[in-house]
């Protein structure tokens, strides 16, 4: 079972980070590894927690599977970019990683942007050519 370790601001829980051991190297050091999951604004802090057990055992029967990081296609099918952004990217490459406030702060203001472009559009949806477009 994945260790589950909570994250709190301000006395309230903001996030979870897990940590799964899976096994040995040959060297004889642990393999770990780490993921951050923050509940959805839909559950309350006493249901958390075990919201929290559920998604950490998914988590860790995913990266036993050799299936870490990745996002089922129906998932991303039923998805709109601003929500993959808010709940899947921003978790993972920003809040998970403990940068720095000023870091934080950019990413925000550049996700924020983004969002707005790619507005109402699925993730599927969205072609090189548009992130071209966007860029220019």
């Amino acid at each position: 079972m994945a260790t589950i370790k909570e994250n709190r601001k301000n006395g309230r829980i903001v996030s979870y980070s897990f940590t799964a051991c899976l096994g040995r190297d040959n060297k004889g050091k642990q393999i770990r590894r780490y993921s951050t999951w923050t509940p959805p604004k839909g559950i309350g802090q006493k249901k958390a927690p075990k919201e929290a057990e559920r998604q950490a055992a998914l988590w860790e029967q995913s990266i036993k599977e050799g299936k870490e990081n990745t996002v089922p296609d129906t998932v991303l099918q039923r998805i709109d970019f601003a929500e993959f952004v808010s709940q899947i990217w921003f978790p993972l490459q920003v809040i998970g990683n403990n940068r720095k406030a000023k870091t934080v702060q950019f990413y925000e203001g550049t996700t924020k942007t983004i969002k707005e472009y790619f507005k109402g559009r699925y993730l599927h949806e969205i072609t090189p050519l548009d992130i071209e477009k966007y860029l220019v």
